[in-house]
């Protein structure tokens, strides 16, 4: 065995302890100031994924041909929208399933729900759900200041109006704790979710999304799973302890998590 001195012993002490002090300093950053930037959230997730369990890893690969083409519009970025990777990925799910109807939590300013009305076949419905300013101060939920931030705007889905889809587009406007699901109820193909991101929230538009699938098949696709801690928990929380969820996956190289219904 190699004999170490005690001169060796101290640079090894000193090189684990200056190692272990930067480290300290660097996550006092990533935890503090640094979560204002969406990579570092994203590595907070990544992390937190080491600590909790998450979904099984699904590839898209095994949900679509070997070729499909995609149609791609307003891939321009910015934080109130699914990154262009996510976008590609859904798109590529539409083209794979032809949904005859689709149904979307959360429009915003309706990218998401553009790129699902132009990746469909001419005669699907996009329905798209959105909290409207009207209503953010009475939600049946405690909301949080990004679900504020995401309902206080004049209008929802001006990314999609005057655009050629627009006629495949149902804006809806409620709460999606109290809206009235009765009309769509076994009748929707693709369900998407990225609404309100508390606990409470994503798990009632769990429930409420699986309900609406056609025969109790079709695909749920939620938003944020790998990046949102309340997401991923409510998510983990039904896949544990529903059986209708107990097939939930993630995606890899998204944030999306994944449950098809065969």
């Amino acid at each position: 065995m190699a004999y170490i001195n005690e001169s060796q012993l101290l640079a090894r002490t000193y090189a684990r302890a200056s190692l272990f002090t930067k480290t300290a300093g660097k996550c006092l950053y990533l935890f503090t100031i640094g979560v204002r930037r969406r990579e570092n959230r994203v590595l907070i997730g990544e992390l937190w994924e080491l600590l909790e369990h998450r979904a099984p890893p699904l590839e898209i690969s095994t949900l679509v041909p070997a070729q499909v083409s995609v149609h791609l519009h307003e891939q321009a970025y910015d934080w109130s929208t699914t990154r262009l990777g996510e976008l590609f990925v859904i798109a590529e799910l539409l083209q794979a399933q032809q949904p005859a109807a689709c149904f979307e939590i959360g429009t915003f300013a309706g990218r998401t729900t553009l790129n699902m009305a132009a990746n469909t076949p001419e005669e699907t419905v996009i329905y798209t759900l959105d909290l409207p300013r009207a209503q953010m101060n009475r939600t049946a939920f405690k909301p949080d200041p990004f679900q504020r931030r995401m309902a206080d705007k004049e209008t929802s889905g001006t990314r999609y109006c005057g655009t050629v889809w627009e006629h495949k587009i149902q804006q809806l406007y409620g709460d999606t704790a109290t809206f009235d699901y009765a009309p769509y109820q076994g009748k929707i193909d693709f369900v998407f979710i990225d609404g309100a991101h508390t606990y409470d929230y994503v798990l009632n538009d769990s429930r409420k999304a699986i309900d609406l699938l056609r025969g109790g098949k079709g695909i749920i696709l939620w938003h944020d799973y790998a990046d949102w801690f309340y997401v991923r928990k409510a998510i983990n929380y039904l896949r544990t302890t529903d059986p209708r969820f107990a097939n939930i996956r993630s995606i890899p190289g998204t944030s999306f998590a994944c449950l098809i219904c065969e």
